[in-house]
């Protein structure tokens, strides 16, 4: 397994586990940055040890190391994944508290853009605007809204004459 590969299992176990417990704050996201950053470094460092000693080429080793990886990312993720309730994910899964199906849709919400409230906003009509308007409706309208403010202003100036 390469760099690249590595680096795709790294996304992937973050996702994974961003879904599985979406009760995370903002610290949450700062975490799994962090996280991504670090990792990375582990994986340019284990690249070049696996070119320098030609280990890529020993198949075996090369996915007990791959599997060593996958072992220490999900280890850092679960154990330190910061959650709402001061509760790490591997505590719950300890105390019998799995991801249940409205978890991972809640999960799935968060991680993905909503591009559906665009078709909805178009299509109505009061989000034109250049739409077709009565122009009397409106001018009366403003008109009472503007003698209305008016009102309220002369009503609460005070004038001291001496």
């Amino acid at each position: 397994m390469n760099g690249w590969q590595r680096f795709a299992i790294l996304l992937l176990c973050c996702f994974a586990v961003m879904v599985c417990y979406p009760d995370f704050d903002a610290s949450g996201w700062t975490f799994i940055g962090i996280l991504i950053a670090m990792w990375t470094g582990g994986i340019l460092v284990l690249s070049i040890i696996s070119n320098m000693f030609g280990i890529y080429r020993l198949e075996t080793f090369n996915k007990f190391i791959s599997l060593l990886f996958i072992a220490a990312v999900m280890y850092t993720l679960l154990w330190y994944f910061p959650q709402e309730d001061k509760v790490t994910p591997i505590n719950k899964l300890k105390y019998g508290e799995f991801p249940t199906k409205a978890d991972i849709n809640k999960g799935f919400k968060r991680l993905t853009f909503n591009f559906d409230f665009l078709h909805r906003t178009v299509r109505s009509s009061e989000n034109f605007i250049n739409q077709d308007m009565d122009g009397e409706k409106v001018k009366k309208e403003i008109k009472k809204k503007v003698s209305k403010k008016t009102d309220e202003l002369v009503d609460s100036i005070q004038i001291d004459v001496e």
